[in-house]
């Protein structure tokens, strides 16, 4: 095979002035050496044919060489056809386990190739978005979880992911993997979503040159969700009696989330200094207005500050918790008690309908059908800020609150009520009633007719 081949290290000799000779097997361009525990002075060595010339036990020589190629190339077709990928870590392994040598993944010299490189950099990479980036602990969270499905999945496989072996036949067989696991469209999507992303990573610090990553399809789909309602959050803040003060402190929490839109990372971490607090000089009452008070805060997935003006609400927990004096330590909570609690709270709070959610799995759709208070968690605090607002106010007012870039991401939070869409319906009562026009409808369109006629009379004077 021309990927092996015996080779001499020119930098390397011994006190005999002896080269020691490696078998190479080569794979994507990079390579592993293999020792054949024979030594050759340089000038008795043939490069092109990688033998060694007429010498003292030259054939001897040459035959072992032979053997140990031989050996190596068995175990590349072996592994090949038990439909392995041949990979450097792959046959180094095999030889040394078939001749009881030490394996460390590693060759001797030359390029130095250890494929188990590729989880020591993710981690790296972890470590790197971790401290000099402003990534939540949510995120870093989903980092580590895809670097364990990689090494689940490769284990599973028997096979050793490397950046070579990053292609589309690993994708697929990288996706079956998760979705046998029972993984929603949406956490497969964040998997590929962290891989491309750490492929991107090392690419742009030079440890690869694969691009076959980029043309890995995401899996994301629309997700479905439930919000609350402006009845529900008084139903929990007014009618809800708290049996201790941790239930209060987290339904104080999670509310203080709806009428504020922060995610959880964001929320947990607020201090005083976030607090800018305007009073009335006289009633000494919080002065409620977005250029006096309001709460400043850095955008956990951006660089920039949004201000969140103070609502009555906002203004309540202020006198209630003394923020301003000390920090609001109400909100800082652990996140899975957090998530667990509320649920309790929102069943006691009555908030117990049942709602029908759909997700998808394996490209289909799954719909599961609860009390509503199960599918309540911190996600339902963002949600159903944006929901709320979005009846009230325009679009780029809540994008100014929410931090969000895009509007196309940020009205993907928005969940409408059969309520909210019936109001489309109503909009042409005005116009048609029971499959007839009627009068005022009538008008109107021929008051639309008649500017449309206006209009091209317009425009064809124009021409002329």
């Amino acid at each position: 095979m021309k990927n092996i081949k015996s080779v001499i290290r020119k930098n390397l000799k011994n006190n005999n002035n002896e080269h020691l000779i490696y078998i190479r097997y080569t794979y994507n361009r990079r390579f592993i050496l293999i020792s054949s525990s024979i030594y050759v002075i340089k000038m008795y060595w043939n490069r092109d044919s990688g033998r060694v010339r007429k010498s003292l036990n030259y054939d001897k020589k040459n035959s072992i060489l032979e053997n140990i190629e031989n050996e190596v190339e068995k175990i590349v077709l072996d592994l090949i056809y038990k439909n392995l990928e041949p990979t450097l870590y792959n046959v180094k392994k095999d030889y040394n386990n078939k001749y009881n040598l030490k394996s460390d993944g590693t060759n001797t010299g030359g390029k130095k190739i250890n494929e188990k490189n590729f989880f020591k950099d993710f981690q790296q990479f972890i470590e790197d978005k971790e401290q000099k980036e402003m990534v939540s602990l949510g995120t870093i969270k989903t980092y580590k979880t895809t670097k364990n499905k990689l090494d689940e999945f490769q284990k599973e496989r028997n096979i050793s992911i490397d950046y070579s072996n990053i292609d589309n036949d690993l994708y697929e067989n990288f996706l079956n993997f998760m979705r046998k696991q029972g993984l929603v469209d949406n956490s497969v999507d964040k998997h590929i979503k962290n891989l491309k992303l750490f492929m991107k990573y090392t690419m742009e610090k030079g440890f690869h040159n694969n691009t076959k990553y980029i043309t890995f399809k995401r899996t994301k789909t629309k997700a479905d969700f439930v919000v609350l309602d402006s009845d529900e959050l008084r139903k929990l803040y007014f009618d809800y009696k708290p049996d201790n003060s941790h239930d209060t402190e987290i339904r104080d929490a999670f509310v203080f989330g709806c009428v504020t839109g922060l995610r959880f990372g964001d929320l947990s971490k607020l201090t005083t200094g976030n607090f800018k607090i305007k009073r009335d000089n006289i009633s000494k009452k919080i002065i409620q207005d977005a250029n006096e008070s309001y709460i400043s805060v850095p955008v956990q997935k951006t660089t920039d500050f949004i201000r969140i003006p103070f609502n009555p609400f906002i203004c309540d927990m202020i006198e209630k918790y003394h923020i301003g004096a000390s920090n609001p330590d109400f909100l800082h909570q652990n996140h899975q008690i957090f998530n667990r609690t509320i649920k309790l709270i929102c069943a006691d709070a009555g908030i117990t309908e049942k709602v029908k959610v759909s997700k998808k799995v394996n490209n289909k759709l799954v719909s599961e059908e609860k009390p509503k208070y199960q599918f309540v968690s911190s996600h339902t605090m963002r949600r159903s800020f944006i929901t709320i607002l979005s009846s009230m106010t325009e679009i780029t007012n809540i994008q100014a609150v929410s931090g969000h870039k895009n509007i196309e991401v940020l009205t993907g939070y928005i969940k409408h009520s059969d309520k909210e869409l019936n109001s489309v319906t109503a909009c042409f009562r005005e116009i048609f009633d029971d499959g007839k026009i009627n009068v005022n409808g009538q008008n109107q369109i021929q008051e639309v007719k008649a500017n449309v006629i206006k209009s091209r009379v317009v425009l064809k004077s124009n021409k002329h």
